[in-house]
């Protein structure tokens, strides 16, 4: 890791001199090749989008997934601009929406839990937040490479954030949030059967880490949605919604599938607004239930 990550360093600040227009241009057209030649990935995008959205055409499915791909494109060769630019240039090209929600909730002082998923450029709205929020909590899984972990936790960092590492997480997250901090979770990946509830997400069980609503039940932090979405304008839009509202009725193992189901429903609207954005290569319903889930059963 010594020579590792400093010649990693390196090349990711010189590939981020490329001007910003010029790296989005390039990271389209790079999707574009990725679509026509990464058949395993398109597969699983279009089928995906095929029972996600019954609703839409073939011809709509098609382009929707072109336009996955394109964005995903343009997400890996803007990660070289995090690591160049100033905390400053990032702000400067990033608008933050619904920040009266954000001190609502704050000034609750039991923290913030936040409720994220991988859409628009999800590394760069942290980084950009980390300077509005002055720091906040990301929870993720450590890569294996430790060079490239370093680098991951360089620019996620230096605005001021703080990784959670995801393994035994449960001591950190809650020392965050008692000192008002916000915790960032996404919400949006797969889990195995033992971390999860099978909740409803685009119309089939979803297999939904339940973490974020046993610590919601436990710390009474409110959960706020946080996303971000790519402008037409090379710019993006990062919103903090509204507190979602706590089940907490006492019968608490109806009430962790209704507060992950919730969750889980947010995201799902959010994600609908621009489906181009999320992370569809992602096989999100790989968990299978031990039994069919009560539609599917045949009368």
């Amino acid at each position: 890791m010594s020579l590792g990550y400093p010649a990693l360093k390196g090349a990711a600040w010189l590939a981020g001199l490329m001007p910003p227009g010029l790296a989005r241009g390039l990271g389209r057209g790079l999707g574009g090749l990725a679509a026509r030649w990464d058949q395993r990935h398109w597969q699983i995008v279009t089928s995906n989008l095929r029972v996600s959205f019954p609703e839409h055409d073939e011809a709509w499915v098609q382009a929707t997934a072109r336009a996955c791909f394109a964005h995903l494109g343009q997400v890996i060769l803007e990660i070289p601009l995090l690591v160049r630019l100033s905390p400053a240039a990032i702000v400067e090209r990033t608008r933050h929406h619904g920040l009266d929600n954000l001190e609502a909730a704050r000034s609750q002082g039991k923290g913030i839990l936040m409720l994220a998923g991988h859409l628009g450029n999800w590394e760069w709205a942290s980084v950009a937040s980390g300077v509005v929020v002055g720091g906040a909590c990301p929870v993720g899984r450590p890569l294996d490479w430790p060079p490239a972990d370093a680098l991951v936790n360089y620019w996620r960092t230096k605005t001021g954030n703080e990784v959670i590492p995801k393994a035994r997480s449960a001591r950190q997250v809650l020392r965050a949030l008692r000192r008002n901090k916000l915790v960032g979770l996404l919400l949006d990946q797969n889990v195995d059967w033992y971390d999860g509830q099978w909740v409803d997400f685009f119309g089939r069980p979803a297999c939904t880490n339940q973490g974020l609503a046993l610590l919601a039940m436990a710390t009474g932090a409110p959960v706020l949605t946080y996303h971000n979405f790519r402008a037409p304008d090379g710019h993006f839009d990062v919103y903090f919604g509204q507190a979602l509202p706590l089940f907490k009725t006492g019968d608490k193992t109806q009430d962790v599938w209704d507060n992950t189901q919730l969750y889980t429903k947010a995201l799902e609207e959010i994600i609908r607004q621009r489906p181009e954005q999320w992370f569809w290569m992602h096989q999100r319903w790989k968990t299978k239930p031990f039994h069919p889930w009560p539609r599917e059963r045949k009368p």
